[in-house]
């Protein structure tokens, strides 16, 4: 058996352990000290997992893969102890599903940039449910290519009865158990005896299991079997949605950021010495420290996503080249230069909580989400001067910089 067929048969053979694993272990809602130790062995089952699907179709990841292998190791062993556990372990899926078309290279765009959320769309729905049933085919495929002597087939055939009828006698004992209630004393001192408890108290898994496994397999060896021919073809069609919603008049759109950038003008002559207040490490007479830094930064992160989605509005409706434009391009690099003036002052009242009340993960959360908010508004203003988008650094800016909080958060927990 060559090289490729032999990764291919362990993929196989690892999908269902890797599904019961990901419902037992992983996603296991408690967090006890083993807890990260169960994710890392996870994360690395499926990395392992995806390394021999993709290999096993003739192909090997491209290099950037490796890349998110790490962020994925790093956020698992740093989820209970990092920042935040539920965004660690939405960001663990988000990789997942990103390696999955990223090693076998089927990205819309050909690389990591705007194009993400479509990538991710990509790799979460329609690779995995157009490949639910691959794993069938590939077990056909690799018997057809094999030894198909009678004894061989037979084995096969015993095997697969074996599997169908264990969930079937199962739930017959089941049943008798809930009629008598000296047989059911009885089965479950046999159970104990063998130490068979276990498999029927997750015997719910090992159902659930199985589509899991299907869902796992076809989304990995669905991309791994693809040359790119539909994601190209994909991504000529986004690029033309994306050309017609060019329909809003650069005037208007310029209008529309001006009345948010004249706003904040006025609010900033209203509360601005409150609002600075923070450089000097002084406090307003009538505030703690508690109360200042938690007053207003909410408020402040609102208005910040406020206005990227202003910009994300603007900038994928008005027209491109034509007059007005580079008005409108002002007035955006003005609401993205206040965007950042906010980010700026809510990092400080942030800065100087921490100052008196030291660390707490919530804490460490609020300041990356700060430090995101404001690089998304440099981004921005970047993309404007240089005319190319910048989407691709302002990933690998909030990848890398949420990977590196989980890390000082969990050297705090346990220092």
């Amino acid at each position: 058996m060559d090289i490729i067929k032999t990764y291919r048969g362990a993929g196989i053979i690892l999908a269902y352990p890797l599904a019961f694993a990901y419902l037992k272990y992983f996603m296991a809602e408690d967090c006890d000290g083993f807890a990260f130790l169960r994710r890392l062995l996870f994360i690395l089952g499926y990395i392992l997992f995806n390394e021999l699907i993709v290999r096993g179709s003739g192909k090997k990841p491209v290099k950037e893969t490796y890349f998110w292998y790490s962020v994925m190791a790093v956020t698992a062993v740093t989820s209970v102890t990092g920042i935040s556990d539920p965004v660690s372990m939405f960001a663990l899926h988000l990789c997942a599903w990103y390696v999955a078309v990223l090693s076998c290279g089927i990205l819309y765009e050909g690389k990591t940039g705007s194009f993400m959320l479509a990538d991710l769309f990509n790799a979460s729905v329609l690779k995995p449910f157009t490949g639910f049933g691959n794993i069938f085919r590939d077990i056909t495929q690799i018997r057809k290519n094999g030894k198909t002597d009678k004894s061989s087939s037979s084995i096969t055939a015993g095997i697969l009865s074996v599997i169908f009828v264990l969930p079937l006698f199962a739930i017959a004992t089941a049943l008798l158990c809930g009629i008598n209630t000296s047989f059911d004393a009885a089965v479950t001192g046999l159970l104990e005896q063998f130490d068979l408890k276990w498999f029927f108290k997750n015997f719910h898994l090992f159902i659930f299991a199985f589509p899991v496994c299907l869902y796992l397999y076809g989304m990995i060896s669905q991309s791994a079997g693809s040359e790119g021919a539909k994601e190209k073809a994909g991504y000529g069609k986004l690029v033309g949605w994306r050309q017609r919603c060019h329909k809003l008049s650069p005037i208007i759109a310029s209008v529309i950021t001006g009345m948010f950038v004249v706003l904040y003008l006025i609010f900033f002559v209203f509360e601005g010495s409150y609002l600075f207040s923070a450089f000097a490490g002084k406090l307003p007479e009538e505030f703690t420290a508690a109360e200042y830094a938690r007053k207003g930064f909410f408020e402040l992160t609102g208005v910040m996503f406020i206005n990227m989605l202003v910009f994300l509005l603007v900038s994928y409706l008005s027209k491109r080249d034509v007059i007005g434009r580079k008005t409108c391009n002002l007035t955006i690099t003005a609401l993205m230069s206040e965007s950042v003036l906010f980010a700026i002052i809510s990092f400080s009242k942030l800065a100087l909580y921490y100052s008196r009340f030291g660390y707490t993960p919530k804490r460490l959360l609020a300041m990356w989400g700060t430090m995101i908010f404001a690089a998304g508004a440099v981004m921005v203003i970047a993309s404007i001067f240089k005319r190319r988008d910048m989407s691709r650094p302002w990933i690998y800016f909030a990848t890398c910089s949420f990977t590196l909080m989980n890390v000082v958060s969990s050297v705090l927990a346990l220092s």
